[in-house]
């Protein structure tokens, strides 16, 4: 009896869960994202150490690789060591997108997240890996949430609007196109004669 009143109470209390849950930030996104990229980048090499040479210019992200990267290698910057990650350009877009959802027209965001990372694995003196790696991360949020999670003092971490055209304008559209050129081709035709 006393597991199915626990049962019951957790039950009762999961929709208040969902309720309260906040949304990750811009930067834990982006973090999560370059962790991903870094594990791919891991997977390069065989040996323990590895030296690091960064053209990027942003080096707050440039701190979170080599942070990630320190945790699964010892890096080195200056001595002799044979495999060299180049890390070359880092970009990132942030896109909130306007929907309109359920019966009552709900109105919320679409938040997409990309990251782009160029960079390349040297063994030996030779080029072994070179690539753009490319991370995605998309889910909702409600437009009162955008102050928190977005960071004003880190660049990278704000987003731009991108308004989503209905299906209804396109079909607007296309009418007015369509009936524009058969007004233009019957007027043709009239003056013709």
């Amino acid at each position: 009896m006393v597991n199915f009143v626990r049962k019951l109470f957790c039950l009762c209390l999961l929709p208040f869960n969902f309720l309260f849950s906040q949304n990750l930030t811009n930067f834990e996104i982006v973090d999560s994202l370059i962790n991903s990229i870094v594990d791919e980048i891991s997977s390069q090499f065989s040996s323990e150490k590895i030296k690091v040479q960064s053209n990027l210019q942003d080096k707050l992200i440039e701190n979170r690789i080599l942070n990630s990267l320190l945790k699964r290698f010892i890096v080195f910057f200056d001595d002799d060591v044979d495999d060299i990650v180049r890390l070359d350009a880092f970009q990132s877009k942030i896109y909130y997108i306007a929907e309109q959802t359920g019966f009552l027209k709900r109105s919320r965001l679409k938040r997409e997240v990309e990251i782009n990372l160029y960079c390349s694995v040297i063994k030996s003196g030779r080029l072994i890996w070179s690539d753009s790696l490319r991370r995605k991360f998309s889910d909702y949020i409600n437009p009162d949430e955008i102050e928190k999670i977005e960071d004003k003092n880190f660049k990278f971490t704000r987003g731009e609007f991108i308004e989503k055209s209905s299906s209804l304008r396109k079909f607007f559209e296309g009418f007015l196109v369509v009936s524009s050129i058969g007004i233009a081709i019957y007027l043709l035709f009239i003056l013709r004669k």
